[in-house]
This record gives structure tokens, C-alpha cells and sequence, in this order.
């Protein structure tokens, strides 16, 4: 199973290769869309301006012919310049000859505009008695022919104009479209990417948390899902190895102390009287004593939460463990303080006193208190 290092990098892997496409893509559209463009100027507009450079020079000159048949005036020059321009024009429609058929055209185009030029040199190298009956014979129908040729040529260039817009158009709409299409792929992948990120991690990571609060409150039994092999499950595992631990400790613990309490029980019952052999924290620990006595024990538990501060800071001080005579619930008891031999308190030991305690000769039990409120009576050994 994959870690969550590698799902998460080959996550962001696949995100960044998705940006870098749709960058890509962006990329090579905008060039194929400018590749277009520079093709439609460089070749279809040039041509188209050759071509209409080549009707102007051709109206040129049938305007200059018809006047020199009609006023016999030598029009050589304004022609010859006419012709260079005509000539000039052609041959920057025959370089930027692309489209299918248009070198053809280039080529009938000259043929017709040489038939033309001899056909309007011939006619004007003669006196004719009637000069626009010959133009219209003889000079008008090569004019014409060389002129639709050019209007042909022209038209097959606007058409490549139109051909080379639409051709951009659709490559525009292409890229916009693949596009379009890798940005809500990747949208996609990102709402896919969440929400197994959210499932993955947040998810398990708010399960961590329920486990874990559910322990503070007392569920030690609730363990962690550790059936994931990946970090998060690595983490759960041992944790949960962790609590099996502390819960084999705590069971060794709770064994050691319920022996322990156990020979305690069996010291305290080994002597004669009823004691009650209380912690330092005032908990009871172990109590011999007999009878229906536990509000007794209670109210001496009571007094020594209220007053073990008071007890122990007198004890630190004089360093002389106190024995304190009180009454609780019309029960007469001792209460000693233990300590260990280098002055350590470790708890308490109450007795309760009777008249004769058997079996303790060497300590009396001293005289019951007077009636009244219960007020503790303190001596020192």
C-alpha cells in the first residue's frame, strides 16, 4: 500500500503535470494561432496587393491606348512604366505563389498580358480611320482577358485570405477547447484530490482525536484504526503498542498493590484494636475495624483532608510526628502520623479507643473527651 508521502507527491505530481499541459496547450495555440496570422500577411496579403497593383497598371494602360488612338499622341513612356509596374507586381504574385492552381494563373496571366502588349503595340503602330471600332475589336478582348485573369487571381487569394481566417478560427476554438478541457480535468482532479485527501488524512486524523478524548474520559479500552500502511497507521500502531503497555504496567501495578495491601491488611490485623490505615492523600487503605462504623470513618476521613496541611507543615517544623485524640460520630479515636526514619510522612494510622484495648498494656487509652462538639485533642509521643 502507498505511503501518504508518495500519494500526497504523486498528488501534487499529477496537479503540477496538468498545469504544465494547460500551459503547454496555451502555449501552442497562441503560436499556431500567430503562425496564421504571419502566414495570411506574409503570402495571401501580399499577393492580393500584387494583384490589385496589376488591375491598376492594366486600367493604366487601356486608358492610356484608347487616348493615343484617338489623339495619335506618343504615350510610349506613361505605357512603358505601366508595363514595368504590371511586370514588377506579377513577380511578387509569382514569389508568393502558394495556393493550389495560382503559379497556373501566374503563368496564363503572362502569356495573356504578352498577347496583349502586341496586339495594343500593333494596333498602335498604325493609323486607323475609325480607332474605336479597332479597340473594340482587336485591343479590348486581350485587355479583357488579362484583366479577369488578374480578377481571377485576385479572388483565389481572397478566398486563401478567407480559407487562412477560417483555418485560425478553428485552430483558436481547438485550443480553447482542449483548453477548456484540461481545466476542468483538472478541476476535477482537484475536487478528487480533496476529497481523498479529506478521507485519507482529515478523516483519520479526527478519529485519532475521538480515541484520544474518549481516553481522557475513561475508555482505556479504545484503541486507534491501524488497519492503513502508511504513516498515519504506523503512528497508530504505536500508539496503540504504547497503551498495551501502560495497561500491562498498570495491571502489574494494581496486582504489586492489592498485594501490598493485602500484607498491610494482615500487619494492621496482626494487631490488637480496630485501625484504619489511611494514605497521605487521606484515602483508606486497609481498616480492621468491626461493626457499622462508616460515618465515623467517613467524618475522620473528612477531618484529615481539612486539616493534613495544617498537620504536616507542624511536623515539618518540629519534626515530631503528632498523635491527635478526637471524637467523630460519638467514636473515640488516635490518630498518628507515620513517617519513615529519615522524617519522611507516608500516612496515617487511626485507632479507635475504647475503655481497655486489649492486648496493649503498654499504651492506655486515654480518658474519652468531654461531651459536646467534636474537638480534635492533640499530644505528641
Amino acid at each position: 500500500m502507498l505511503k501518504l508521502r508518495t500519494r500526497l507527491l504523486l498528488g501534487y505530481g499529477y496537479m503540477a503535470v496538468l498545469v504544465l499541459l494547460t500551459a503547454g496547450g496555451a502555449a501552442f495555440g497562441f503560436f499556431s494561432i500567430s503562425e496564421a496570422i504571419d502566414r495570411i500577411l506574409s503570402e495571401n496579403f501580399r499577393s492580393v496587393t500584387a494583384s490589385v497593383e496589376m488591375m491598376e497598371a492594366l486600367e493604366h494602360q487601356n486608358t492610356m491606348t484608347m487616348s493615343a488612338l484617338l489623339t495619335r499622341e506618343s504615350t510610349d513612356d506613361a505605357l512603358a512604366t505601366s508595363d514595368r509596374a504590371f511586370y514588377a507586381a506579377l513577380e511578387r504574385a509569382e514569389a508568393n505563389a502558394t495556393i493550389e492552381g495560382e503559379a497556373e494563373l501566374i503563368a496564363e496571366l503572362r502569356a495573356n498580358y504578352l498577347g496583349y502588349i502586341e496586339v495594343r503595340d500593333r494596333m498602335l503602330g498604325r493609323s486607323h480611320a475609325e480607332p474605336m471600332e479597332i479597340f473594340s475589336e482587336e485591343i479590348f478582348p486581350a485587355y479583357i482577358r488579362a484583366r479577369q485573369q488578374t480578377f481571377e487571381l485576385l479572388d483565389r487569394n481572397h478566398q486563401a485570405i478567407i480559407e487562412a481566417d477560417r483555418a485560425a478560427r478553428m485552430t483558436a476554438l481547438q485550443t480553447a477547447g482542449w483548453l477548456g478541457l484540461l481545466v476542468t480535468v483538472a478541476l476535477f482532479s482537484m475536487v478528487f484530490l480533496a476529497r481523498a485527501l479529506q478521507q485519507k488524512i482529515l478523516v483519520r486524523l479526527d478519529e485519532l482525536n475521538d480515541v484520544a478524548e474518549a481516553m481522557l474520559i475513561g475508555e482505556h479500552w479504545r484503541r486507534f484504526d491501524m488497519s492503513e500502511n502508511d504513516e498515519l497507521g504506523m503512528v497508530a500502531r504505536q500508539l496503540n503498542a504504547a497503551l498495551d503497555a501502560r495497561d500491562e504496567l498498570q495491571s502489574e501495578m494494581r496486582g504489586r498493590i492489592n498485594q501490598q495491601k493485602q500484607l498491610v491488611l494482615g500487619l494492621i490485623w496482626g494487631i490488637p484494636g480496630e485501625r484504619l490505615l489511611v494514605g497521605l492523600d487521606s484515602h483508606l487503605i486497609a481498616s480492621t475495624w468491626t461493626g457499622e462504623e462508616g460515618e465515623a470513618i467517613e467524618a475522620t476521613l473528612a477531618w484529615l483532608r481539612e486539616r493534613r496541611r495544617e498537620v504536616l507543615e507542624e511536623f515539618r517544623q518540629e519534626q515530631k510526628a503528632a498523635v491527635i485524640d478526637a471524637r467523630f460520630e460519638g467514636i473515640d479515636v488516635q490518630i498518628r502520623l507515620l513517617a519513615t526514619q529519615d522524617g519522611r510522612p507516608v500516612g496515617w494510622l487511626v485507632r479507635r479507643l475504647r475503655e481497655q484495648d486489649p492486648g496493649e498494656d503498654e499504651e492506655q487509652a486515654p480518658s474519652p473527651p468531654a461531651e459536646g462538639p467534636s474537638a480534635p485533642r492533640s499530644s505528641v509521643d
